[in-house]
């Protein structure tokens, strides 16, 4: 089951209304940037467009989001339709000819949503207005600006840099560093501009150094990361909920552990709960409406078998045919699932079918940044200023438990007085499962990927033994449109064809 979709080159973006929260329910302006850019009010119908692109299908919204899991030893993609995408999660590929679902329309979407958020920065400071509104609106752009710059730039590298003064800057791709650089700058300007307090579907100062330190992290700036993350831990606006399971239904999807989620209502986009549903959860056993699950994206029975005993999170996030109760459709069975490659499925975003189905986009918040990630990113960082990391995985670091267990005892697991690397690894793996790729993520930044992706052994045809090769493998390949529409300026990724 998928809708149609559309091709809009980059360089020809228009700005769009959006269908989000109420606050992004604008009209789309239909003026010259010369009349429109007035109002407070036509600065708020600019900034609702910047979110508009990450509600998609892909992006933030779906397919993208999802899929970039199954790089990981975590999921594969169940659907066999997208044969060029699986080659590149099984390190196969040697281009990038997708333009439409997956990769090819998340890249037009997240740079849809950079040139709009650079508009709105360039524009609005020009604008009359309440000085506190328009430091939020500044805030939030900048924060959207580097979230989908981050979300490019961990999948390809350096990256086109769009200046809204200059449209042909977008032909030319920056290096790496200059990449991280722009994404670093737009954060530490939220910093400046948003709030401890904030309303629901948009970022305040939580999310804006909470990013920040997962974008140390990635840097390896760990005195930078530690302070970013440390400095949400210590304001007191954020906690962990109680319940993990909770944190992914609707009557929880705006608590305090929730940093930035994007918003969804009922019929409309998001829609990562049915990509991960099965199309025939009960088959037979229980009427259910047939096909409606997407199933584009499915657990390896190895992901399922990591868990260590008494993890509260493995209830919530998947579930084994014939093995697991599940709840779906007002019954409460074990789960069948015989259209699923693996013999497991992910439970994590299932909670708004639990009564009935009530569509293919349920309504449900993607929780893009939480609170248990920073506590993480801190104890990371602590490990790394106290002789571990990824090269010492078995030294224990007892300045680092704090952070550590918080997130460990939430999932029902006893404290780890002075928790390893190896320890770190774990708690990510099992706590962000499902979320956007982190796995995969972070095994690449810790140059952990080869040697776990490639001592895995297969599990059967949809997850094969796979050969990663750190030098090509960490990022994927540029999309060929991309080099083509630029006639050549924007240059491959090495270890692919064309690459120079």
């Amino acid at each position: 089951m998928h809708t149609m979709k559309k091709y809009f080159p980059i360089l020809m973006i228009l700005l769009m209304a959006s269908c989000g929260k109420d606050f992004l329910n604008k009209q789309p302006h239909v003026f010259t940037d010369a009349v429109f850019w007035q109002t407070a009010a036509q600065a708020e119908t600019a900034l609702a467009g910047v979110y508009t692109p990450l509600q998609g299908e892909e992006a933030l919204g779906g397919e993208d989001w999802c899929g970039f899991e199954c790089f990981s030893d975590n999921a594969y993609l169940n659907d066999n339709g997208y044969s060029d995408y699986i080659a590149m999660t099984e390190f196969r590929a040697t281009s990038n000819n997708m333009t439409g679902d997956l990769c090819g329309l998340a890249y037009i979407e997240y740079f849809q949503t950079i040139k709009r958020a650079s508009d709105v920065l360039t524009n609005v400071p020009n604008i009359q207005m309440d000085a506190s509104q328009k430091n939020r609106i500044l805030g939030e752009a900048n924060f959207l600006l580097a979230f989908a710059y981050y979300q490019l730039a961990i999948r390809y590298g350096g990256l086109p840099i769009y200046d809204s003064k200059d449209p042909a800057a977008a032909l030319v791709r920056k290096t790496e560093a200059e990449t991280w650089a722009v994404i670093e700058n737009s954060l530490k300007s939220a910093t400046t501009q948003l709030a401890w307090e904030h309303e629901s579907g948009r970022p305040g100062l939580g999310a804006a150094w909470g990013m920040l330190a997962k974008v140390y992290a990635h840097e390896t700036k760990w005195t930078e990361a530690k302070t970013a993350a440390e400095t949400v831990i210590n304001s007191g606006k954020h906690s962990l909920i109680a319940n993990y399971a909770d944190v992914f239904t609707i009557a929880h999807e705006n608590d305090s552990e929730i940093l930035f989620g994007l918003g969804a209502r009922l019929g409309e986009y998001p829609i990562t709960p049915v990509l991960l549903l099965p199309n025939n959860v009960w088959n037979g056993l229980h009427p259910e409406p047939m096909g409606e699950g997407w199933r584009l994206v499915s657990p390896t029975l190895s992901f399922y078998d990591a868990y260590q005993v008494g993890d509260l999170r493995k209830a919530a996030t998947v579930a084994k045919r014939g093995v697991d109760k599940i709840t779906y459709n007002g019954f409460t069975d074990f789960l069948q699932a015989p259209n699923n490659q693996s013999p497991v499925v992910c439970i994590k975003y299932n909670s708004p079918y639990k009564d009935s189905y009530v569509g293919w986009a349920a309504g449900l918040n993607v929780p893009a940044l939480r609170y248990a990630d920073i506590l993480l990113i801190d104890t990371e960082a602590i490990m790394m200023y106290n002789g571990g990391g990824p090269t010492n995985r078995t030294t224990a670091i007892s300045a680092a438990s704090i952070p550590f267990n918080k997130v460990r005892n939430r999932a029902g697991l006893p404290s780890i007085a002075a928790p390893t690397f190896n320890d770190l690894m774990y708690e990510r793996r099992m706590e962000l499962a499902f979320e956007g790729g982190d796995r995969h993520v972070d095994l690449v930044r810790w140059a952990l990927a080869e040697l776990i992706y490639n001592t895995a052994p297969a599990e059967g045809s949809y997850k094969p033994k796979r050969t990663y090769v750190q030098a090509t493998h960490r990022l994927m390949p540029i999309l060929q449109t991309e080099i083509d529409n630029s006639n050549g300026s924007i240059t491959q990724n090495p270890g692919y064809a064309g690459a120079k």
